[in-house]
């Protein structure tokens, strides 16, 4: 039986001849180095990020991070557990090439689960309680000592879990700083990253 408490809004059909645009982003706010740091997270309740299986192929990997302009993907399982993190580095040039030998396969048969970064102690993260007091200054001081384009940030649920939170990408910082990354140089120290985690 249909439900009659709601009267349907009214409705009608595009008009011909009258242009209609999809919408723009929503600009974020402009910051600078001693806006609050919270300002330029990404906020994963908001947005939340992208997760690929440990058996998504390489190709897959790098079509979704080309779609998303990201430089990363977050790997989980099916109960949401995260795994690891595939890094743009890890899925081209010489770190899936010594996988597939390491492995004895070719590399087109390599899945993110060979190249990604899986012990818990190669991820560096940066807890939200202490991102609450900082200022974007901050982040970036923490972003250059560790030599990252990106740092994620982590809460503690009720039984002192870890929970993924947000991001702090540079080149989302820059955008809002009004600057331009080098994407030569970002490449660069994501291979170096990389590089040295896999030693």
């Amino acid at each position: 039986m249909p439900d009659t408490r709601f009267k349907p809004l009214p409705w009608t059909r595009l008009e011909r001849g009258v242009p209609c645009y999809l919408p723009k982003a929503a600009a974020r706010p402009s910051v600078d180095i001693h806006s609050p740091a919270l300002a330029v997270m990404t906020d994963f309740q908001r947005q939340p990020p992208i997760t690929v299986s440990r058996d998504t192929s390489l190709d897959d990997a790098n079509k979704l991070m080309a779609v998303s302009q990201g430089h990363y993907l977050l790997v989980a399982d099916e109960q949401r557990h995260l795994l690891g993190i595939v890094t743009e580095a890890g899925t081209r040039g010489h770190r899936p090439l010594a996988a597939a030998h390491r492995l004895g396969v070719k590399p087109a048969e390599l899945v993110v689960g060979d190249v990604m970064i899986s012990k818990h102690g190669d991820a560096e993260v940066m807890h939200l309680r202490d991102v609450g007091a900082a200022r974007v200054g901050n982040v970036l001081a923490a972003l250059r000592e560790l030599g990252a384009p990106f740092c994620l940030v982590v809460d503690h649920d009720e039984e002192d879990h870890h929970v993924l939170c947000g991001v702090f990408s540079l080149s989302q910082i820059d955008r809002q700083l009004g600057l331009t990354s080098s994407s030569e140089e970002i490449a660069q120290t994501f291979s170096q990253v990389v590089s040295s985690l896999g030693h």
